[in-house]
């Protein structure tokens, strides 16, 4: 390894350790005093306890945007309060017309800021990094969330129990939120937390939060805080077990049964474990059909939840880690939590990797794990360990590095990571990168410099995602945001991407440049254009020739705030020799009150084109929620083969997917029956089937 190779890590590393320990910025924040309750509060909604009227609330709001840092267009009031079982907050959102307000979405962890909505982000260790995040709308729809990176990483697909109701009335509409004390880790010591807050107004396209001059509203080092806890001498339940029986009755095969239990253990309040075994994925909804015009690896979305919860602790910009490589797994265990100022978490599990459709022989099983260990400091900046492995065939391939999430200052920081991995190839194994950037309330610019060795891929893709290696990359990107608010215009933002790299040789691989400009107009429409150039020279597995591609889009979009949206996107222009046109359009719907639709469909032409390559994919969404743990949930999906031009009736039907599930709640949220009807794949790791089945599965918690 020359000198080169060896500087560039150690420089990253220097960079990491010296930005870690750079002072704080000092940031004006609101506190909210907790009042401690000796009964427990009825969640319903209605603000008439007595503690409500005793206790202190948050009014002072700010918006952010449109009109950012001024003081809200309605008021709203938050209050706190705990038990020795349960934090509860309160919310009275005050509406001049509340039959303006927006309640549309219905499924857990939808998108409820597209409806008026609040949110409560709680800094449970006070580190000014992490946070858990809990939202809801006047529907009392429940979307909750873990914050990592200082608010650079938002894992939604985080579930846990808790319980939220809100009702409209003449003065706007209510909530209230209460959040078990078992369903979080905290430290027990401290009485102070870190506190963000905030409310969505849909009509008027505006946020609005306890603090001024925010940068970032996710950004947990500029929270608030909640204080007066005396949460010391609290005793929660330390554990939960979570069983489960489901029967499968599949065509063609006999009827199945099977049994799986997941386990939760907290011994202290500060750090839980969990262990899975024998765990059913068959009943996860199926993977969205992806149109592949980079030659390169699509990356698909994680749905299972042993691996979605913590997610967020794992994900980095060279991706160590994708879950998606380990298929069915007979066990799998998980520890996550602090321990005397880090944050540890840790993920094992055993898998046939032909089950993810990797090489191997079937029935063989492998070890995968990960970990991470991060030191996160008061300023917001946190460095971390994280390691990566696959052992199988009694070798051991995956990757060791560190990374940082570092902030200078408000306004300037820095990520990174140094990579070394192992493998059978013992030559090009270093792989790394280094961002600073600029990130003000509505500009960003940054620039990345990043090395990926010649045996990068080889040695990681069994456990992480890397698309290609050998390269040298270069890329910079600005953007801005200008609130016009005036003439009908809300806002314009501009942004322009450029890239390139080379081969660790010097030869030039690649160059593109991209220009985008999005406008929104009259708070309901969204009009955005861009323009794309790229090269790629000729290399090996991936171009034969020298190409040079280039498209421009443009997308209409549309959304009345009462429940129905459509958006429609063209693209044309060329790619690799061929003469590429994309059409895509979508539309959501509240077809009555708790009942959603979504259709979106995508038709792709090239010319001159090879079998199959161009294709109508359809996919129908629907959800009916009599409550919000009582719902019906439709997906249908299919993907035709196009034979000569997109009106023509004569196609092939490549592959269709439908599922329809019922699920009952009965000990939200994972306590439940749910019952399921497939028809296409019958496993959730595979890509390609036909067949029928039912499923009944019946979860308990104790």
């Amino acid at each position: 390894m020359n000198s080169y190779h060896t500087l560039c890590p150690a420089i990253a590393a220097a960079l990491l350790t010296a930005a870690a320990v750079i002072s704080p910025p000092v940031v004006s924040a609101q506190s909210l005093r907790a009042v401690f309750s000796e009964e427990a509060i009825t969640v319903d909604g209605i603000l008439n306890e007595d503690v409500w009227e005793e206790t202190d609330g948050l009014s002072d709001f700010y918006q952010f945007q449109p009109h950012y840092n001024a003081p809200a267009t309605f008021g709203t009031v938050v209050k706190a309060a705990y038990t020795r079982t349960t934090l509860y907050f309160s919310f009275q959102c005050h509406d001049p017309d509340p039959s303006k307000i927006s309640a549309v979405i219905t499924k857990r962890d939808g998108e409820v800021t597209a409806d008026d909505a609040v949110a409560i982000a709680l800094d449970t260790f006070h580190d000014k990094n992490s946070a858990y995040l809990f939202m809801t709308n006047p529907l009392g729809t429940e979307m909750d969330g873990r914050f990592a990176d200082n608010g650079r990483t938002l894992d939604d697909s985080w579930d846990e129990s808790w319980y939220t109701a809100s009702r409209v009335d003449e003065d706007g509409w209510s909530c209230e939120i209460a959040i078990p004390l078992e369903s979080i880790n905290y430290d027990r010591h401290i009485t102070t937390w870190g506190f963000g807050v905030g409310r969505w107004i849909a009509r008027l396209r505006e946020c609005h939060f306890i603090g001024k001059d925010l940068i970032d509203y996710s950004r947990v080092s500029q929270f608030g805080e909640l204080t007066d806890l005396n949460l010391k001498d609290f005793v929660i339940k330390k554990y939960s077990l979570i069983p489960y029986v489901q029967a499968a009755f599949i065509t063609g095969d006999r009827p199945e049964t099977r049994a799986g239990l997941d386990a939760r253990f907290n011994p202290v309040s500060n750090l839980g474990f969990e262990v899975t075994l024998n765990p059913d994925f068959a009943t996860i909804e199926a993977d969205v059909e992806q149109v592949n015009l980079t030659r390169f690896e699509l990356s698909y979305p994680e749905k299972r939840p042993f691996f979605l919860e913590g997610a967020e602790n794992y994900s980095t910009r060279i991706q160590q880690f994708y879950s998606r490589r380990i298929g069915e797994i007979p066990w799998g265990a998980k520890v996550n939590g602090k321990i005397g100022g880090w944050k540890v978490n840790g993920l094992a599990t055993r898998s046939d990797p032909t089950t993810a459709g990797a090489a191997g022989a079937p029935g063989e099983k492998a070890l995968y794990s990960v970990f991470r260990v991060n030191k996160e400091f008061t300023s917001g900046s946190n460095i971390g360990l994280i390691g990566a492995n696959r052992f199988y065939n009694e070798i051991n391939k995956g990757s060791l590095g560190l990374t940082g999430t570092l902030f200078f200052t408000d306004v300037l920081g820095m990520t990174s990571q140094v990579i070394k991995s192992y493998g059978e190839a013992e030559n090009g194994t270093w792989t790394y990168f280094i961002r600073p950037a600029y990130d003000s309330q509505f500009s960003h610019f940054h620039v990345r410099y990043s090395h990926y060795g010649t045996g990068v891929k080889e040695n990681m893709n069994d456990i992480g995602f890397i698309q290609h290696d050998d390269r040298r990359e270069f890329d910079t990107n600005i953007s801005h945001i200008f609130w016009i608010n005036r003439h009908g215009f809300d806002s314009i933002e501009p942004s322009v991407n450029y890239n390139q790299y080379s081969s660790q040789s010097g030869y030039l691989r690649s160059r593109a440049l991209e220009c985008d400009l999005e406008i929104s107009i009259m708070k309901q429409w969204s009009i955005e254009a861009s323009y794309q150039r790229d090269f790629k020279a000729k290399y090996d597995p991936y171009f034969e020739k020298d190409f040079t591609n280039h498209e421009w889009s443009c997308d209409l979009g549309y959304d009345n705030n009462r429940g129905f949206s459509a958006g429609l996107e063209y693209v044309r222009g060329r790619v690799y020799d061929s003469e590429m046109e994309v059409v895509e359009g979508s539309l959501d719907l509240k077809l009555l009150e708790g009942w959603n639709l979504t259709y979106a469909l995508e038709r792709t032409w090239l010319d001159p084109t090879e079998p199959g390559e161009n294709s109508w994919i359809h996919y129908i969404r629907s959800s009916y929620y009599l409550n919000s743990d009582l719902y019906l949930k439709l997906f249908y999906q299919t993907k035709y083969e196009l034979n000569r031009f997109w009106r023509d009736p004569d196609f092939d039907l490549e592959r269709k997917t439908f599922q329809l599930v019922l699920v009952w709640r009965f000990l939200p949220p994972f306590g439940s029956l749910q019952c399921a009807y497939q028809e296409g794949t019958t496993r959730y790791t595979e890509t390609e089937g036909v067949g029928r089945s039912f499923y009944t599965k019946l979860s308990w918690v104790f």
